[in-house]
């Protein structure tokens, strides 16, 4: 990190002291510094990416890295080219030399997309709407104070799409820098996209500041362009350095939160500012500035509704996610029964709310160890399953059923007019137990115990539950499968 610090601050002072000097120098001379410390940096830059394509471990690295070298290679020979044309004349290298240029301006924004986390479905699209309407935000800037003022100037050959041309592929790659960079990306593995990002944004803003200078009549390194070409070249060469992030799939806190989430809104806002202000100044804007900016609320306002359908989507989702954890945390995971601690709480609520008229019912299989032991334990699970099936059948919708564990049951029956009542839904529920059940490929025959106990006022569940254990110990010492009632033991007279 200090390293990375330490550099970046020597780039910067070679381009203040470079804005400093250029004008103390002819033109000539200027322009031939300029390509010469541009040209070492990115032919620097390009070597380091060529050596590090091999070391990458994945191949979406690998293609960043190769498009980072790509780019770089590009943008030196391109200024070697502007080198080579400022020093011998007659000047017939420009034309190239731009070609060259502006594909390296283009893939920058390539490559830093390639080195963050990749995003899948809709916010796909969210970022293609997102690059589309800050390009036309910045196209919008761009001519107001640039390409108004070279028709209004008269500037020789330099028409709307003349200059579109030149600045319009500088706008598209800012766009795509902005907007990879409002990514909640990793700390440090985003510092590589972040400062490719930051090149990318420089270097458009470097080629609108020359071409308003040119507009102006001004020498090419005025409005701060002489600082602007080496501090893109500087901060590619830096980046040349830096570590390659992981390639993992960006989370939902990374697409749509995080402090850089503002920056495709500043250019949009910086837009409607500026043409605001052009209305109070003139009382008119121009027929493209107003299509301009129409087309770009519109992919603005669409944005907001892909980001609702995204947010409300996630909403549903982890509503859904947390109704199951809900239900996870009640429920019994092999027979979808309630647990234990729901078995408590709710069955505490009945009791309570209808003492005297509840009973439970405390039920234990037997001979489910040997199908255990013979067959396996995904035969008694599915012994277990298929129980739960039936207690679910023998019931109401107003008594309650739970796994207490093992293969131990629990029932609460409320609402009984009269203890027989409740007497003829515990042998209902024994009969439906010893129904042969199907076992893989085979059928196996179990039976079952039962104790149980009427509710009384002032009893607790608790109670109750250790009334109907002891009922149902009852039951399985007088020969298993049948039903035992809790007697409570005589008191000795005095």
């Amino acid at each position: 990190m200090m390293r990375t610090r330490a550099a970046l601050l020597a780039v910067v002072a070679l381009a203040g002291t470079f804005q400093a000097v250029v004008p103390a120098l002819p033109e000539w001379l200027g322009r031939a510094v300029s390509d010469t410390l541009i040209a070492v940096l990115l032919a620097s830059a390009a070597v380091t990416y060529a050596r590090r394509i091999r070391r990458e471990q994945t191949r979406r690295t690998q293609v960043a890295v190769a498009v980072g070298a790509t780019s770089a290679a590009l943008w030196s020979a391109g200024n070697v080219l502007f080198l080579i044309d400022e020093l011998t004349p007659p000047t017939v290298l420009i034309t190239p030399a731009g070609v060259l240029s502006v594909g390296a301006a283009l893939l920058l924004p390539v490559g830093m997309h390639l080195l963050a986390p990749p995003v899948r479905g809709a916010e796909r699209y969210r970022r293609l709407i997102d690059v589309a309407a800050v390009s036309g935000a910045v196209y919008a800037l761009t001519w107001l104070y640039v390409l108004v003022p070279a028709q209004d100037r008269g500037t020789d050959g330099m028409t709307y799409g003349f200059a579109t041309m030149l600045i319009g592929p500088e706008i598209v790659a800012a766009a795509v820098a902005l907007v990879t960079m409002s990514r909640n990306l990793p700390t440090r593995a985003g510092r590589a996209p972040r400062l490719l990002g930051v090149a990318a944004v420089v270097l458009a803003l470097t080629a609108m500041l020359a071409l308003r200078s040119n507009v102006n009549g001004q020498p090419w390194y005025s409005l701060g362009a002489g600082a602007g070409y080496l501090l893109a070249a500087g901060l590619v060469a830096v980046t040349s350095h830096l570590e390659t992030p992981r390639p993992v799939p960006a989370g939902t806190e990374r697409m749509i939160s995080g402090r850089w989430a503002f920056l495709p809104y500043v250019p949009i806002l910086l837009a409607v500012g500026a043409s605001a202000a052009e209305q109070i100044r003139t009382g008119r804007l121009g027929s493209v500035l107003v299509w301009v900016l129409l087309v770009t609320f519109m992919l603005v306002l669409v944005r907001q509704f892909i980001t609702v359908a995204i947010v409300g989507r996630l909403a549903i989702t982890l509503e859904r996610q947390q109704a199951e954890l809900a239900h996870q945390a009640d429920h019994d995971a092999l027979t979808g029964l309630p647990n234990r601690g729901y078995f408590h709480r709710s069955g505490a609520e009945l009791v309570a709310a209808d003492p005297g008229r509840c009973m439970v019912l405390l039920l234990d299989l037997d001979g489910f160890k040997p199908v255990n032991d013979d067959l396996g334990h995904a035969a008694g699970d599915e012994v277990l399953i298929a129980v739960a099936g039936r207690l679910r059948a023998a019931i109401r919708p107003t008594d309650l059923v739970a796994r207490l564990g093992g293969d131990e049951f629990v029932l609460i029956l409320t609402e009984l007019d009269a203890e027989p009542a409740g007497l003829a839904v515990a042998h209902r529920i024994l009969e439906s137990i010893t129904h042969p059940i199907g076992v893989l490929d085979t059928t196996v025959k179990i039976g079952g115990s039962i104790g149980l106990t009427l509710s009384r006022s002032g009893e607790t569940l608790d109670t109750l539950i250790r009334e109907a254990d002891a009922a149902m110990y009852a039951a399985k010492s007088a020969g298993k499968g049948t039903v035992r009632r809790f007697v409570p033991a005589a008191v000795p007279a005095n």
